[in-house]
């Protein structure tokens, strides 16, 4: 087959006098020819084309279905609908759509299936790999990685799944076409990924530049300052964009702020469900929202053509990782704007991700010891023997499987034969790596010369040029100051920001305070939803709660009053008997002083009721809810002189795992001495200082 014949095909579907970009025709033929193909090309470009219309061509020549692996479930559904404009009858087997698998493998053991998109983490599922995979892997058609720089150790979104498709390419027939696309893979991702696909891996690329997008960079300071430079450019932006955060409480944070303001926008990050998702997905599509405000989440694969800016809240880890971002905007457009704004706390957000990317050895040598002393446990059983987070958990499973050092069947993990050792060496490098990255991307932020040249230089990019377009090619687009009132405003808005603190409903797997094995916690025993002033550090009240908490031993009278003005309504409709507090051994007065303030203001009385018997470890160094839970069952009791108290409000400075309120909570409604319980916190901490 050759190009003409090729092109006769893509006028079925796009129209006569159509033609290929530069490049897709090259990467059809090369995959038509069997061969192993890596498609570098910038976001935009087609890359979705070049699978979809080989699966056609084979299809048509009664090839078997193609199996696309894809990173993301938005990628899958996004790309299930492009498919259709192929006539491929297009499926996927994943997370969202379990009552539908059985139909799923029946027709595509039935050929009635096109294409496959699965995800990576599919590959470790044992029951795919022998009820599905095995029964058709001799038929498969064509095999494609999208976004294959995930393969790489040194890609910026490296992916421990990804590991598991260069043992499913080991095993496939070598006359099996293969292709891998990505937009970002510098040379040296390039040749991670040709030494695991093989050496006779083909690569087709082609110049990165994005000439359709403008970039600025604004530097700022704090939160406030940010929030209200999009307050007042926003309105100045036409059309419709992605507003990119770094953490799920800034989306959140800057979703609430904007419609404060009256705009119309949308929350987007990785615990909604699929149907929430998918919503929010569709009002962006169709226009019905300015912008979604989003973590990484909303990545790889949305495909809006006409997104005309993508703004940055903070500055990313990498420039790779940016670059890949702000192509989500002007594929359809000749102009559009990527606008990143830096602020003060941006490096440490970067800095705990990339010192908190790889499991420690430490970490991963207590879990192989906990699998090998305690043969099949599920994960929350491991948490019970391990001080570390859920997620934390979850992610040295998943690394410690791909290496070989344990197995998972079912629920259940168990220990390997194999003879493992952890190789630190290897996760040095990596993060080495990624500092590296960091300093590349504070080198791009304070760069003279061509934003967009610099990516692509970045990338590896030997046609990288002068954009023209950028804010050190021509002036800035936008204002680097914001209006001080304006600042002022968003400094109160952050002030009346205030959290909810949810309750716990079940106590750590491993601790059974119910007495009969079961981890529900009782009704009559559980804390009532509470209040938190503000998000500690924050540029409202949270810089002054560190200060007072760290500098100063002491909260002032603003923390009082700000307090109080919160607390003075809901005491009536709490109907607040008494008021209570969380001891410190360390700080004694602190919250103690804090909360006899309020008291007295409220005209409520307050009572040393729960006592510290004991100094135990700090929170903040314990990971996960068993550690967490049992450290404040050691450490905490009810004075004994105390009696019936009615409802009552306890405080606290601080909450993040909200233990010390539900344990607390717990002995004051078991020992008969409150009704219901309200917690209240000057701040809710994330992250690595102030949990409580």
């Amino acid at each position: 087959m050759n190009k003409n014949n090729i092109l006769s095909i893509l006028w079925k579907y796009y129209g006569e006098g159509s033609d290929f970009r530069e490049g897709q025709d090259e990467s059809i033929l090369s995959a038509l020819n069997n061969k192993r193909t890596l498609v570098v090309q910038k976001t935009g470009w087609g890359k979705s084309l070049v699978y979809f219309l080989t699966t056609r061509i084979l299809r048509d020549k009664g090839e078997g279905p193609t199996i696309l692996i894809s990173p993301l479930l938005s990628l899958m559904n996004n790309q299930l609908e492009s498919a259709a404009k192929f006539n491929l009858i297009a499926d996927s087997i994943n997370s969202n759509n379990k009552d539908e698998w059985d139909r799923v493998v029946f027709n595509l053991l039935n050929d009635s299936v096109d294409i496959l998109f699965i995800s990576p983490e599919r590959l470790g599922n044992k029951d795919f790999i022998d009820n599905v995979l095995s029964k058709i892997e001799k038929n498969i058609g064509l095999l494609v990685i999208d976004e294959a720089h995930c393969i790489s150790d040194w890609g910026h979104d490296f992916r421990p799944d990804y590991r598991r498709i260069v043992n499913i390419t080991k095993r496939l027939p070598k006359n099996i076409p293969l292709i891998a696309t990505t937009a970002t893979a510098n040379d040296r991702v390039i040749k991670d990924i040709k030494k695991q696909l093989g050496d006779d891996l083909e690569i087709i690329r082609g110049p990165l530049t994005r000439e359709s997008i403008s970039i600025d960079i604004i530097k700022l300071g704090n939160q406030a300052e940010r929030l209200a430079w999009i307050s007042e450019n926003l309105k100045n932006i036409n059309g419709t964009g992605i507003i990119y955060t770094l953490t799920v409480d800034d989306t959140k944070l800057i979703t609430s702020y904007l419609k404060n303001k009256g705009y119309e926008v949308e929350d987007y990050y990785g615990g909604l469900t699929a149907e929430e998702r998918s919503i929010k997905e569709s009002k962006l599509l169709n226009n019905e929202i300015k912008a979604l405000v989003a973590t990484v989440a909303l990545g790889m694969g949305y495909d809006k053509a006409d997104i005309s800016f993508v703004i940055h809240y903070q500055k990313p880890g990498n420039v790779v990782a940016y670059y890949q971002q702000i192509g989500r905007a002007g594929r359809a457009l000749k102009d559009s704007n990527a606008i990143l704004l830096c602020g003060e706390e941006d490096d440490e957000i970067s800095n705990y991700f990339i010192n908190s990317a790889f499991p420690t050895e430490d970490e991963m040598v207590q879990v192989v010891n906990t699998v090998n002393n305690y043969e099949g446990l599920s994960q929350k059983s491991i948490l019970s023997h391990v001080n570390m987070k859920s997620g934390r958990l979850e992610k040295c499973l998943k690394y410690l499987e791909v290496e070989g050092a344990i197995y998972k069947e079912k629920s259940k993990y168990y220990p390997t034969l194999n003879n493992w050792k952890p190789n630190m060496e290897y996760s040095k490098q990596i993060s080495d790596i990624r500092r590296y990255e960091l300093k590349r991307m504070n080198d791009y932020i304070n760069s003279e010369t061509c934003l967009m040249e610099f990516i692509a230089k970045e990338l590896d990019d030997n046609t990288a040029h002068r954009c023209g377009k950028c804010k050190n090619c021509t002036d800035s687009r936008f204002k680097s100051n914001v209006e001080f009132k304006n600042v002022l405003d968003a400094i109160e808005f952050l002030k009346r920001n205030h959290l909810t603190i949810e309750p716990r409903k079940q106590w750590p797997t491993g601790l059974d305070l119910n007495g009969n094995g079961k981890v529900n916690i009782l009704s009559e025993y559980r804390m009532e939803e509470g209040l938190v002033l503000c998000s500690y550090g924050d540029a409202g009240w949270g810089t002054i709660v560190r200060k007072g908490k760290y500098l100063e031993n002491k909260f002032n009278k603003d923390l009082i009053n700000a307090s109080v003005n919160l607390l003075k309504e809901k005491v009536k409709e709490w109907d607040i008997d008494n008021i209570l507090y969380v001891p410190s051994l360390k700080r004694v007065n602190l919250v103690k002083d804090f909360s006899y303030s309020i008291a007295e203001i409220l005209k409520i009385p307050c009572h040393d009721a729960i006592i510290k018997i004991k100094d135990t470890v700090e929170q903040k160094t314990l990971e996960n809810s068993f550690y967490q839970c049992q450290n404040v069952i050691d450490g905490f009791d009810i004075n004994d002189n105390i009696k019936y108290l009615g409802n009552v409000l306890i405080i606290d400075d601080m909450v993040d795992s909200k233990w010390t309120f539900t344990y607390c909570t717990y002995l004051l409604r078991k020992k008969g001495i409150a009704d219901k319980v309200y917690p209240y916190a000057l701040a809710k901490t994330s992250g690595n200082e102030g949990r409580e």
